[in-house]
């Protein structure tokens, strides 16, 4: 399968993908990526998924796709949960799932969502997708659920996990940033607060049935071990992508003022 994905560039001696993929493609972006898992997953009371599937997990069979799959750390998690069930990752870097690590029940294939899902119709019983909020253009979303939906099994489940680049509380700088994210993002046709069309791009598609439901879990900054690990996930990816020479600011003086 000939791959969509372009060259490496280096920025700052960090890689990043030449595709409109904002955030870097390198070892860092990597380890940030699975600690951002674990924060997520300790917000979820350790559930990987929310789909009423345990019994189809229980009994086994279930081919199971991740579109954009990152790291792999939840599709690592869960193919060693569930040894009788096949995984496939799919994520536009290669660099993002250790060849060495996978268990035989989990597969990967380096691909751009965007140019397609390579699997026929009728393939998955359960896909599932996350955090894919700050890479792909609101004018992308319609095509990618769509065709989730295309590989979806009749009576499978489809969950996407996407974040909300929304906060309460914050100070001007904070405030500063956030509003400096956006803008940059929006010039990228990136809306950061897809998570209220979700839905209207699930039932667009005219062909799900009507479970379709919607959770929401807030991360805070403050007030415990978990809140500070996130606070410096959210400032690392925020340097990486140059916020800071962004707002005109070095990086020095981000870290000591954000």
């Amino acid at each position: 399968m000939e791959s969509n994905i372009r060259s490496n560039c280096t920025f700052r001696d960090r890689k990043f993908k030449e595709l409109e993929y904002p955030l870097p493609n390198d070892i860092n972006e990597t380890i940030r990526l699975k600690m951002q898992y674990y924060v997520i997953n300790y917000t979820w009371e350790g559930k990987n998924y929310l789909s009423p599937i345990d019994k189809q997990f229980k009994t086994g069979g279930l081919k199971v796709l991740d579109v954009g799959c990152g790291s792999g750390e939840w599709l690592l998690n869960m193919s060693n949960e569930h040894p009788n069930c096949t995984f496939v990752g799919i994520d536009i870097s290669s660099i993002m799932l250790n060849q060495e690590s996978r268990p035989t029940n989990l597969g990967f294939i380096q691909c751009d969502a965007l140019y397609g899902i390579p699997f026929p119709p009728n393939t998955f019983d359960f896909i599932y997708s996350a955090n894919m909020f700050t890479e792909r253009k609101e004018a992308d979303w319609s095509f990618i659920i769509e065709d989730m939906v295309r590989c979806v099994k009749q009576g499978g489940w489809i969950e996407l996990m996407e974040g909300a680049y929304e906060f309460i509380n914050v100070g001007p700088i904070m405030k500063k940033l956030v509003d400096a994210t956006k803008q940059c993002f929006i010039s990228k046709g990136i809306n950061l607060n897809v998570k209220p069309y979700i839905k209207g791009y699930l039932e667009s598609t005219g062909k799900l049935g009507t479970d379709v439901f919607i959770k929401e879990a807030v991360i805070t900054f403050w007030g415990n071990n978990l809140g500070e690990l996130a606070f410096k996930l959210f400032k690392r990816a925020h340097i990486s992508i140059g916020m800071h020479s962004y707002m005109n600011m070095k990086e020095s003086e981000f870290e000591k003022n954000v």
